[in-house]
């Protein structure tokens, strides 16, 4: 097949470049199956670039109220653009990445007749009610566009059970919504011994090392984890917490730390590109993922899924996916939201059992290579394709 692949990410250095490695991940998979795939970023920035739509953002009503307009009104353009780009490629089936108050690819499909496959990453009304309090939504509006992709795509991808729960909201028939999560390269991310460089570079000789890699945005309580780690701490001073990426609580934890008089067990390595992330993997003997227990955890956790190919022992709380992918004391382990207390027991029990943290590391790696490997997520979404090409046919123009 021939695959119009487009997606809306804008940050893909930066804010978004996870979502970017997905989309390029995804591409190749469906490369190695013989299709043709044409990737589109249909709105990315380029490194350095700044935007500043001739200086409305400085105005704060203008800011707050026309943002949502704004993104509305360049869905013209879009369609203008993405027509072109199809009779260019003439794909036999359009893939677009769901974005908040878009529907150019649906517009643009339908005019020339081609099947679309909707994937859905994020349930968009609620994540920017969470994540984007500044700007009005005007929901009536959002809600709107966004039923109107679901019901209009001929097929629709969700990377979770639970947003496909979400979507089914907007009355969408249940076979049309396709369950296709996240995967992992599991030949990138492999057991490796620990990297020398960045062991002599975070000192972390002779120390046993706690990770978490990802975005802060969804870290739990910024006390309770210091008062975990405070505890950790007293039981083991050898451990030291290496915490990698940005967000809104880094520096929280930072200070914290210092003021706890933890400094000299922590350490905080800011954000890093993708494919220096196996060997920061390397240096570390356990990895958490402290994430809080009130937020619709929608997601398919690709640092998880990394973390698990690199055969390091897990610890996690049983949100979402996460309790799909992980067996309790088979390929990782589980406590459920919000209960410290066992998550401390369980570190205790980690840290203090090299052979329990092998066993788990290799039950994780078997996991990901028997079920969670990009190879494995493409052939089902190439399923999902196919089946949207097939209830549209002759839509080639």
């Amino acid at each position: 097949m021939r695959v119009s692949y487009f997606n809306y990410h804008y940050d893909i250095e930066g804010s978004a470049v996870g979502a970017a490695t997905q989309v390029r991940a995804i591409a190749a998979a469906l490369t190695r199956l013989g299709h043709q795939v044409d990737v589109q970023f249909r709105t990315a920035k380029k490194p350095g670039e700044r935007r500043e739509y001739l200086g409305l953002k400085k105005v704060p009503g203008l800011r707050r109220y026309g943002h949502v307009p704004r993104l509305v009104w360049r869905n013209f353009a879009f369609i203008r653009e993405e027509l072109k780009l199809l009779d260019q490629f003439r794909p036999d089936v359009v893939l677009a990445v769901s974005s908040y108050a878009n529907f150019s690819a649906l517009a643009a499909s339908r005019r020339r007749r081609l099947p679309l496959v909707l994937f859905a990453e994020a349930p968009l009304e609620y994540e920017y009610r969470l994540f984007y309090p500044q700007y009005y939504r005007y929901p009536w509006l959002s809600r709107g566009l966004e039923g109107i992709n679901v019901r209009g795509a001929d097929r629709v991808t969700c990377i979770s059970e639970v947003l496909k729960g979400y979507l089914m909201r907007y009355e969408a028939p249940a076979a049309k919504l396709h369950v296709v999560p996240n995967g992992v390269d599991h030949l990138l991310f492999t057991p490796r011994e620990p990297d020398p460089e960045f062991m002599a570079h975070l000192g972390l000789k002779d120390r046993m090392v706690i990770g978490y890699i990802g975005s802060f945005e969804f870290f739990g309580g910024v006390e309770r984890f210091l008062a975990l780690a405070k505890k950790i701490i007293a039981a083991h001073s050898r451990v030291v917490f290496l915490l990698v990426g940005k967000g809104r609580v880094d520096d929280a934890i930072r200070r914290g730390a210092e003021s706890d008089g933890l400094g000299p067990h922590f350490r905080f390595a800011g954000s890093m590109p993708h494919q220096l992330i196996p060997r920061v993997l390397s240096v570390m003997d356990i990895v958490i993922g402290p994430y809080k227990e009130d937020y619709l955890f929608y997601g398919s956790s690709m640092k998880l899924l990394e973390y698990m190919a690199a055969g390091k022992a897990v610890l996690f709380p049983a949100l979402g996916q996460i309790k799909e992918v992980v067996c309790d004391g088979h390929n990782g382990r589980l406590y459920e939201p919000g209960d410290h207390e066992t998550m401390f027991h369980n570190l205790l029990e980690l840290i203090g059992n090299k052979g329990l943290r092998r066993q788990l590391g290799a039950g994780a790696r078997l996991t990901i290579e028997n079920h969670w490997t990009w190879d494995i997520q493409g052939a089902r979404l190439s399923h999902v394709l196919q089946l949207a090409r097939e209830s549209r046919p002759g839509g080639r123009p």
